[in-house]
């Protein structure tokens, strides 16, 4: 009995295999009927799954295209000006300052990661020295220390590595404005700084 389940479980295992193999085909030729955009291929994939999934997308893109393909002539004035302006180069041109950074909590990361790493290596010594002399508060004492020290180094790490970009410096006028008068001109003007 044994061997009739392991016998159909391979036989099931098998033909679950040709099915995906199915569908993959069905994928493949579908995005790659996509990708080329042509009707005899669009066809082509109709004749070969006529029921696959992306059947309606072909009917749909076929007729599309045919539609295309018998659009009307443009006059030969609006074609030359069209290539002209695809042919033309377009150029960008930009400016940019470069942007400086500064890190606002080197201060507190500095001394963080100082006294963090200071603190493992001495729970460290502590540790190990409690390890040789068989002294289980040493011991205690040194793991407590490593562990209080780690976070500490990991925090002045993370707020080391934080940078911001520097304000902006530059006074710039924003507006400017006169306006007549009997007796002569008012004049004002914005600044942003």
């Amino acid at each position: 009995m044994k061997r009739f389940w392991v016998f159909m479980t391979l036989l099931l295992t098998i033909f679950s295999l040709f099915a995906e193999e199915e569908n993959s085909q069905d994928e493949n030729a579908c995005d790659y009927a996509r990708q080329a955009k042509d009707i005899e291929i669009w066809q082509k994939y109709l004749e070969k799954f006529p029921e696959g999934k992306c059947a309606f997308e072909a009917e749909t893109e076929i007729e599309k295209l045919k539609n295309e393909n018998q659009a009307p002539e443009q006059p030969a004035e609006e074609r030359a000006e069209e290539e002209k302006y695809e042919k033309e180069p377009t150029f960008m041109v930009m400016t940019l300052e470069p942007v400086v950074y500064y890190r606002p909590y080197k201060a507190a990361g500095i001394s963080l990661l100082v006294v963090g790493l200071a603190a493992d290596l001495a729970g460290g010594i502590t540790y190990y020295t409690g390890w040789f002399k068989d002294d289980s508060k040493m011991m205690l004492g040194g793991l407590i220390t490593s562990i209080v020290g780690a976070p500490l180094w990991i925090t002045g790490a993370v707020l080391l590595s934080i940078r911001k970009p520097m304000p902006s410096k530059n006074v710039e006028l924003s507006s400017l404005s006169v306006a007549p008068t009997k007796g002569g001109a008012y004049a004002s003007f914005g600044l942003n700084f």
